[in-house]
């Protein structure tokens, strides 16, 4: 029973992605009450299988940040609140962090929750390029009463890919998907090298990863071939290209840089004939594309290019944010700087920014928590980079786009974030990495 309660959590991205593709077809879907539905199933299948337990200072951090975060609805409701503000942000932002638990206690099932992690991007993605390229009028009317778009046409439509997400989110999810794809690039569960044929592995692949087996046994000990992998990572970096936000495309090109450092020189994975290939062939992209659309480069370009002033336009917003806090220890309270208070009388000012948006809103007694809870996962994931190279790459995307997004605040964006946090801390075998003299 427990081993199948373990694939409930796995499946959250596969049952959130069709859930968000059902508002196309029916205005009755609302993916954020779905999605909570969904965190609760997860919730309740990892208290069944046990796996809910405070075993070290991460867990016990992870515990009191949550609990401080349901605390703060007592000041934000005294800075006049309404209760539906603090709801809306919890279900989005704090109800995720169950997701700890579940990369805490993955072990060998991490594979198998990366790989529906990256068949629910591609199918985002996809279904994203699709609406893109022949923008249905139905599709544009849609996304203008999601507010995606300011106009319901075509062009408008095409300015950056929303697919059925948002462009915010998906953009964050296809470099997250990048780093998926790249965890099965090694063989990370096993570090074998393949014996059999590309043809017949994807295929063994597919089975184990996307079907859930009767039971859970070991998986075979092979690495995969190349290529699964890399078209993971190339439709992912296509989609976190369309998607057109400027934090986005500077994370897709660090996590590439990052990944072709760790698996071609850093611990020497694969063999370096393989990045010539990578750069050859990358080349000759480019080069096609400025030669046939130079101006989809330079809109990329022109986009990336305006990073530094969209910095410098937020700071003074930030530190307005800052300078307006109810109290500089305990902060606002969950909600008060996010988009979800905008028309609220009295309300503060809205931090668009995550890191900021978390600060204004928890204190320095909460954000002092997340800080810390960052440093144990990070450092702890760097000491065994080889086997949580995925996870900490995961970890630093979300908090630099972060910077100037209030990604962590998106309920679709952050399960895969503070998995990802869990997985850190996980043992180089899978198991969990306890305080001494407790068992798990």
């Amino acid at each position: 029973m427990k081993d199948k309660l373990a694939y409930i959590p796995a499946l959250y991205y596969v049952f959130a992605a069709l859930c968000y593709a059902a508002t196309l077809l029916t205005d009755a879907m609302r993916p954020g009450i779905a999605g909570a539905v969904l965190i609760f199933a997860v919730l309740v299948s990892l208290i069944a299988s046990g796996n809910i337990r405070i075993l070290c200072l991460a867990d016990a951090a992870v515990a009191v940040l949550f609990f401080y975060q349901v605390l703060s609805v007592i000041w934000l409701m005294q800075g006049g609140y309404p209760l539906s503000v603090y709801t809306s942000e919890f279900v989005s932002s704090t109800f995720p962090m169950v997701f700890y638990f579940a990369g805490r206690s993955a072990g060998k099932l991490k594979g198998r929750w990366y790989g529906y992690f990256a068949a629910s991007v591609i199918f985002l993605g996809v279904l994203g390029i699709v609406l893109y390229a022949f923008a249905p009028q139905f599709y544009c009317d849609w996304a203008y009463r999601w507010s995606y778009i300011s106009k319901p046409d075509a062009s408008t439509a095409r300015v950056r890919m929303h697919s059925v997400i948002g462009s915010t989110c998906l953009s964050f999810l296809s470099v997250s998907g990048i780093l998926a794809g790249s965890y099965f690039l090694t063989g990370n569960e096993t570090g074998g090298r393949s014996e059999t044929g590309g043809r017949r592995y994807c295929l063994n692949f597919l089975r184990q990863y996307l079907r859930p087996p009767v039971s859970l046994r070991p998986p075979v000990s092979v690495r995969p071939p190349v290529i699964l992998p890399v078209v993971i990572m190339a439709i992912c970096l296509l989609c976190a290209i369309m998607a057109n936000q400027r934090s986005g495309i500077v994370a897709a090109a660090l996590a590439i840089v990052f990944i072709n450092y760790l698996v071609f020189f850093r611990l020497d994975l694969i063999p370096k004939k393989y990045f010539w290939i990578e750069v050859i062939a990358a080349g000759v992209v480019f080069s096609a594309i400025c030669f046939v659309r130079i101006d989809f480069i330079l809109k990329y370009w022109y986009r990336i290019a305006s990073l530094p002033t969209a910095v410098s336009q937020r700071s003074e917003q930030w530190v307005a944010a800052v300078n307006n806090m109810y109290s500089s220890w305990i902060g606002n309270g969950l909600g008060a700087n996010g988009h979800r208070a905008l028309g609220v009388e009295d309300a503060h000012v809205i931090a668009d920014g995550g890191l900021v948006k978390m600060y204004c809103e928890n204190g320095v007694l909460g954000f002092s928590l997340f800080v810390y809870i960052m440093y144990l996962a990070l450092s702890d994931g760097v000491k065994d980079i080889k086997k949580h190279y995925a996870e900490v790459g995961i970890i630093a995307v979300g908090l630099l786009q972060s910077i100037g997004s209030n990604m962590l605040a998106f309920q679709i964006c952050a399960p895969v974030f503070w998995f990802a946090v869990g997985a850190c801390l996980c043992g180089t075998d899978g198991s969990r990495r306890d305080i001494p003299g407790k068992s798990p």
